[in-house]
């Protein structure tokens, strides 16, 4: 479904903004007139219409704030937020440049700005990993003591990883909000490979995410007023890779979702490359690097796969790829309730209906979300609501035994 943009990736990325402005993250007229000063496939005027958006906003909140107008101010920090961070999604390339750097500090302080006035409790974390400390949000609900859905130990507590190219302040409006407002505590992080950990310190992804995951739980674990014995993990995007991984190799995750569930990264790359690409892939030939360009051809290619490759301490497409093979999930070694979902047409599915399949766990799901009802699209597209009640409301449930 066309937005505004006849090229596929500008519109997606519009989309992924225009989305969010049921949770006051965006503007859809200001979305529009700000599309409508963008070149067409030119990555420089996409930054410049959305910082420009973000410096407005971060202005007007500034001066609202200083007149007490504290509504206006948080309402205007979250917008410049969203549009800083849309600014520098095609800088990703080349995330030590100004242009990532100036852009993600402006978004990640713009939400911190917003904290203090928020719908739901929300307070930054650290959370200890490995001698480091991942920078996360706890969200909770605006009544925590009246939203608690069964049992006297605390709160049901979700995990929810930020995504492959989507900070931690992200997943506040891709369904943190949402998750609080129902009852459950949401703990958010940035982890390896995602947001500040790459940006600033330069640690790339790693295949064995469940060793993060652990770390998280361990914080819930220890904390005061949450239950970490109904304890799910949301899987969104690149999350419905990291979700599972961890809910295979971790005991204490009693329920998770997965939208688009992954079984094999490497497995899904092969159904999307040509033959010529996939027999140098096989080789391990270096023309590989090259040859991508034809596939992928221009700078949204180019940015597409250094990214990607970059987010993984991978220099080229083809070390980006052979990683990539390490990204599986044993399947058989889920043990909790399990929720699958994709939105129609997601360019990242590829076998979810084969993971729900191999699932062996009598409690599982599957909901395939359609165009035809506004749910089509990478994460349900600009039609999240019927997801995040069916995934909300079966977590709630699966959690509350």
């Amino acid at each position: 479904m066309k937005l505004f943009f006849d090229d596929a990736s500008f519109d997606s990325e519009l989309q992924r903004t225009a989305a969010k402005a049921s949770y006051g993250c965006a503007d859809l007229g200001e979305v529009f007139a700000i599309a409508a000063r963008i070149t067409p496939a030119d990555l420089d005027s996409w930054y410049r219409a959305w910082f420009a958006a973000g410096v407005d906003n971060r202005d007007l909140a500034e001066s609202e704030a200083s007149r007490g107008n504290v509504y206006t101010a948080t309402q205007a920090f979250l917008r410049a937020s969203e549009y800083f961070r849309s600014a520098y999604f095609y800088t990703r390339r080349d995330y030590t440049g100004d242009a990532l750097q100036d852009a993600w500090r402006a978004s990640r302080e713009a939400f911190w700005d917003a904290i203090p006035h928020l719908p739901v409790p929300t307070e930054r974390v650290q959370i200890p990993f490995e001698g480091m400390q991942l920078p996360g949000y706890l969200f909770l609900p605006p009544d925590a003591a009246a939203h608690t859905l069964a049992g006297d130990g605390g709160l049901p507590v979700l995990i929810f990883p930020a995504g492959y190219d989507g900070p931690a302040e992200e997943t506040y409006s891709l369904g943190a909000v949402e998750a609080a407002m129902r009852g459950f505590a949401v703990l958010t992080f940035d982890g390896p490979g995602q947001g500040e950990m790459l940006y600033a310190h330069r640690v790339p992804f790693r295949f064995d995410f469940e060793t993060v995951v652990a770390a998280a739980i361990d914080v819930v674990a220890a904390r005061d007023g949450l239950d970490a014995s109904r304890l799910g993990i949301v899987g969104r995007s690149f999350g419905g890779y990291l979700a599972p991984r961890a809910a295979a190799n971790e005991p204490r995750i009693a329920a998770m979702t997965a939208d688009p569930a992954q079984l094999d990264m490497g497995a899904a790359f092969a159904t999307h490359l040509p033959r010529s690409l996939l027999d140098m892939l096989h080789n391990d030939d270096p023309a590989f690097n090259d040859a991508i360009w034809e596939a992928y051809p221009g700078v949204v290619g180019q940015e597409y796969w250094l990214s990607r490759a970059r987010s993984h301490g991978c220099d080229t497409p083809l070390e980006y790829v052979k990683e990539m093979a390490k990204y599986t999930v044993d399947v058989s070694a889920i043990a909790c309730p399990t929720f699958v979902s994709y939105g129609e047409g997601d360019f990242a599915q590829s076998d979810s209906k084969t993971f729900y399949d191999r699932l062996t766990v009598e409690n599982k799901r599957f909901v395939m979300y359609r165009d035809a009802d506004g749910g089509g699209g990478h994460c349900e597209g600009m039609g999240p609501s019927r997801f995040f009640a069916d995934a909300f409301g079966w977590l709630a449930g699966a959690l509350s035994t």
